[in-house]
């Protein structure tokens, strides 16, 4: 099996501290096995994460296609995918809360769903598909083709003017169902129960599937507690995945982090690179920090 892990690592001091207390003798023991292979990746201020490049590589595209990928589509139709948001105004600016602080049920999505349909009507050749309360998707054969904007997972829990598409059309629809949702009915019910309000959307991870599965299994029990601050869940996470998915026989490795996904795979080694191994501890803290 060949595991993929997104959200890994990160760059900020209090993640780095947090791996830096865990004891993940299953990774240690698979980095020791397994030899560096293909790195993907560029910087923290790449528009997709390093996890959809690879995945992208591995899939045989140029380019990713997380909504593609997610609603399992083929190369007839391109697709986003639609995060329900709260944009938070401070006084430094406007934050995107992450998805989760939401708490929206798949019932109340799909009413928020069938309020957005007229912006995105089934009758102009556009269809729907609600993944789950936080993930909803939008396809057209061609009116998102030439359209890019960052994933959700680079704008979550972040402020958002790095992360604002440049497109004027992605921009309009934005503003669209912003007017559409202030003060709406379904917005009024949730502050009343004390909850933020489904006050915009993101619409990014745009593209389309070549069709072609990635022989990897994707395991992304970091993302959410990492997406949310909530470094304790993403400790806890980690440490399921060394007694679980790690503690097996691996064919391959992919380590995500905000900069680069790094593969590593079985490799023949010469005798003198097997004794060599037999005796160093891969140091794993650096792994990770070069992610």
């Amino acid at each position: 099996m060949h595991l993929m892990i997104p959200h890994a690592s990160a760059l900020d001091d209090a993640a780095r501290h947090a791996f830096s207390s865990l004891a993940l003798p299953n990774l240690a023991g698979q980095l020791a096995r397994l030899s560096p292979a293909e790195t993907w990746g560029s910087d923290e201020y790449a528009p997709q994460p390093p996890h959809h490049l690879a995945l992208a590589a591995l899939r045989g595209q140029a380019e990713p296609s997380a909504a593609a990928w997610a609603v399992d589509a083929g190369p007839e139709l391109s697709w986003a995918l639609m995060t329900p948001v709260h944009l938070a105004v401070g006084t430094d600016g406007v934050d995107v809360l992450p998805p989760a602080a939401l708490h929206l049920s798949e019932s109340d999505a799909a009413r928020f769903c069938a309020v957005l349909h007229e912006l995105w009507p089934e009758a102009e050749g556009w269809q729907w598909r609600l993944l789950d309360a936080n993930r909803w998707a939008i396809g057209h054969a061609s009116a998102l083709d030439d359209l890019s904007a960052a994933s959700i997972e680079r704008a979550a829990g972040r402020p958002i003017e790095p992360w604002l598409p440049q497109s004027r059309v992605l921009r309009r629809w934005q503003n669209e169902a912003q007017m559409l949702l202030h003060e709406h009915a379904l917005n009024v019910e949730r502050e009343a129960r004390g909850e933020h309000a489904i006050n915009s959307v993101w619409i990014g991870d745009i593209g389309r599937s070549n069709g072609r599965a990635a022989d990897v299994t994707v395991d992304a029990r970091l993302t959410e507690p990492l997406l949310n601050g909530d470094l304790a869940a993403w400790a806890e996470a980690w440490q399921r995945l060394d007694a679980g998915p790690l503690a097996k026989e691996l064919t391959g490795l992919t380590l995500c982090g905000e900069r680069f996904a790094r593969r590593f795979a079985v490799q023949p080694l010469s005798f003198f690179d097997k004794l060599k191994r037999r005796f160093q501890t891969p140091d794993v803290a650096a792994v990770m920090e070069a992610l």
